[in-house]
């Protein structure tokens, strides 16, 4: 468009200075100032609109605008001929008309024949009438042939327009083909990042996963044989996931999770291979720098860190971590033996009590043989009997006598010896027989039961623990209801003792607790003061009894701190209406000192270790024979319950 208003312009001010003898001036300057005002507005209009970029968002508009204009040119044109014609200048009009064809050659486009056509027709049309009016002989042939040039300029037009238009859309259909190729491409190579990134990383924490790390173990067993490079391999389990994740719901244990792997990927570093392998277990590789072994002081530093977890929604959780460690080449050379090694090293730290981490041993792997052979041999000791309960009596401050008895795990394998009851519970879980080792040791106290009131002592109730893991495994209350039936109890000779995680979270144990409290089942709140229990989460429990933890009553005689802590929890008891009872008392000192402090009932090595049914009830009996004797004022002055013969003698 340029060029065409230059061009319009250069030549509208020639034929004016051709004229400007042969015809009035007036006309020249009109026509020449029209033109020229004519084109400068068609130019401000295009650089307004261009400055818009209308010629992208409204290409119709812009090519309406062009024909529009060059047909108001053109009938300016046509005007300039006929004042030629009027004023006698028949030459005038073949030169103007000359000058009309180098403009219409100028205007001519490949993009659009609009223009053109509309430019050309007013004059064309103009110059076909005078010759057809003129007297001339030549004159009808020339309108002829100025009908055929408009006609064949028309055509020649429309053939370039077309032909413009099936190049541009080829071009562009080239053009866009190839830019929907570009962008497919680039949307496959996406696509691929997020297969191979899913198929390696962990989709909540966007650490490895298991298959990826396991691929990364082998990369490092190559490399340390290769290059004689050691590293150490840590597992990393959160100690309180299951409870926080039962407790405040998924998605919290979700957030707990996020954070516990943006921890451990800040706490390892860049060069370390992080991976969640599953639930709340982690896994790491730790590279040995410069002969520097890191796997101990890393570990350290883990639980420090993970010990209390801030999630992103604000939320302070105590989750608590363990760790287990193995070393390469020092324990083992394969993949396989490492991770056993690092297992058996995490499984020390858990069993230390969590909240700490622990390196391989040989003495583990003894260990974890001794594991393996409870697994086996667990069943035959279930349908035998070789599992048994015995009984630990549990004493009121006040009168002496034994308000109750806490039935408690015994298993003497014949190879192995006595079996810890964390043990025997493990291996039940770990072999699918929970059920059936809980329904042994409630059975056999119901039968405690049985002989207790057999021999006069109704009002001794029997306690029996019941792992937070059981609940929602198998219908606890239901087979309580059984028990009791089958034993002709009432539901008040039975009590559950239970940690606060397994009745605070409806989705586990809620519902069986509720039922048991319905039928007079006693539920004690165990282990109260460590782990999760807190006076502000048994607010809305319902529960009959506490259990302090024998961590409390160690240091009660030492320590003004604990005795404070245990006043305030018989307050908080006695505000509830519930009792309290206080394990572990292994001196007198300690009795003592609970007596003062109005505790109501106690238990512990001080009066008598778990013992078989036979030796319990005996226990009892002379028990609280003396303790009566004492009460009547027989006994000498100054009696405690620690004096009595039956307690020394035990």
């Amino acid at each position: 468009m340029p060029a065409t208003l230059i061009a319009n312009v250069l030549v509208s001010v020639s034929l004016g200075g051709m004229m400007w003898d042969l015809v009035p001036r007036g006309l020249i300057l009109a026509f020449v100032g029209l033109n020229g005002l004519l084109n400068l507005a068609r130019a401000l209009i295009a650089a307004r609109w261009l400055k818009r970029d209308h010629a992208t968002r409204h290409p119709g508009r812009i090519l309406a605008f062009a024909w529009i204009g060059a047909l108001f040119s053109g009938l300016c044109w046509a005007v300039a001929l006929i004042g030629l014609a009027w004023n006698g200048q028949t030459q005038s009009v073949a030169i103007a008309l000359a000058f009309w064809s180098l403009n219409v050659g100028v205007i001519q486009s490949k993009v659009s024949r609009a223009p053109a056509i509309a430019f050309m027709l007013p004059s064309l049309t103009i110059l076909t009438v005078l010759f057809l009016v003129e007297d001339a002989p030549s004159s009808p042939f020339i309108a002829a042939n100025l009908i055929v040039l408009a006609v064949l300029m028309i055509r020649n037009a429309t053939d370039q327009e077309m032909h413009y238009l099936r190049s541009s859309r080829l071009k562009l259909e080239a053009t866009e083909l190839a830019a929907s190729l570009k962008a497919a491409n680039i949307a496959a190579e996406q696509a691929l990042r997020r297969v191979e990134y899913a198929a390696t990383h962990d989709h909540l924490t966007g650490l490895l996963n298991r298959a990826a790390y396991q691929t990364a173990f082998e990369a490092w067993l190559r490399d340390g044989a290769a290059h004689g490079r050691g590293f150490s391999v840590l597992l990393i389990d959160l100690d309180r996931f299951k409870v926080i994740n039962d407790t405040f719901g998924h998605a919290v244990g979700d957030e707990v999770l996020v954070e516990a792997g943006a921890r451990l990927r800040r706490i390892l570093g860049e060069d370390a291979v992080v991976a969640r392998l599953g639930g709340d277990e982690f896994a790491a590789l730790i590279s040995n720098r410069s002969g520097k072994e890191d796997g101990p002081r890393l570990a350290g530093e883990i639980v420090a860190q993970l010990a209390v977890l801030v999630t992103g929604s604000g939320r302070t959780l105590q989750a608590g971590a363990s760790v287990g460690i193995a070393r390469y080449p020092g324990d083992a050379h394969t993949l396989t033996d490492l991770q056993c090694q690092a297992d058996l090293a995490l499984y020390a730290a858990k069993t230390a009590g969590r909240g700490t981490w622990r390196p391989f041993h040989a003495s583990m792997g003894a260990q974890l043989k001794a594991r393996h052979v409870i697994e086996r041999d667990l069943p035959e000791a279930l349908e035998s009997g070789a599992v048994q309960a015995w009984f630990q009596p549990q004493l009121d401050c006040e009168t002496g006598l034994v308000m109750g008895v806490e039935a408690l795990l015994r298993w003497k394998h014949p190879a192995l010896g006595w079996i810890s009851p964390p043990d025997a519970i493990a291996a039940a879980a770990a072999t699918r027989r929970s059920q059936a080792l809980t329904r042994t040791i409630l059975r056999q106290a119901c039968r405690m039961a049985q002989v207790l009131d057999a021999n006069g002592h109704e009002s001794v109730v029997v306690s029996v623990n019941v792992s937070p893991n059981e609940f929602g495994a198998y219908p606890i209350a239901d087979m309580v209801a059984a028990e009791l039936t089958g034993h002709g109890l009432s539901a008040a000779r039975i009590a559950l003792e239970i940690t606060e995680e397994a009745v605070y979270s409806n989705e586990r144990g809620g519902k069986d607790v509720d039922a048991l409290i319905d039928m007079g089942v006693g539920i004690i709140v165990d282990d109260f003061g460590v782990a999760y229990s807190s006076v502000g989460s048994l607010r809305d429990l319902r529960f009959d009894g506490l259990k302090v933890d024998r961590s409390f009553i160690q240091g009660i005689v030492d320590s003004p701190r604990d005795r404070v802590l245990l006043e305030a929890i018989l307050a908080f008891a006695r505000t509830l209406g519930v009792t309290v009872l206080a394990e572990g008392v292994e001196t007198n000192a300690q009795f003592q000192l609970l007596r003062q402090l109005g505790c109501p009932a106690v238990q512990g090595y001080h009066f008598a270790r778990a013992m078989p049914s036979t030796q319990t009830l005996a226990w009892i009996t002379e028990n609280d024979l003396t303790a009566r004797i004492a009460r009547q004022g027989w006994a000498a002055s100054g009696w405690t319950i620690a004096a009595h013969p039956a307690v020394a003698q035990a």
